[in-house]
């Protein structure tokens, strides 16, 4: 069974989720994507579907 990832909570979702809007180049956009989905509970097979096909 896959390990489940788990974030610390320095930030709320919308506070990641305008990172994520606001974020100046691919690979920031990327990283705070995966942070966004991942504190809204996604699974890492979901969040992995979602950002690679970008």
């Amino acid at each position: 069974m896959p390990k489940r990832i788990s974030i610390a909570t320095h930030l709320n979702i919308s506070e990641l989720e305008q990172l994520y809007r606001q974020a100046k180049n691919a690979l920031e956009s990327r990283q705070c994507q995966v942070l966004w989905l991942l504190a809204q509970g996604k699974k890492t097979e979901e969040v992995e579907e979602v950002t690679s096909k970008i």
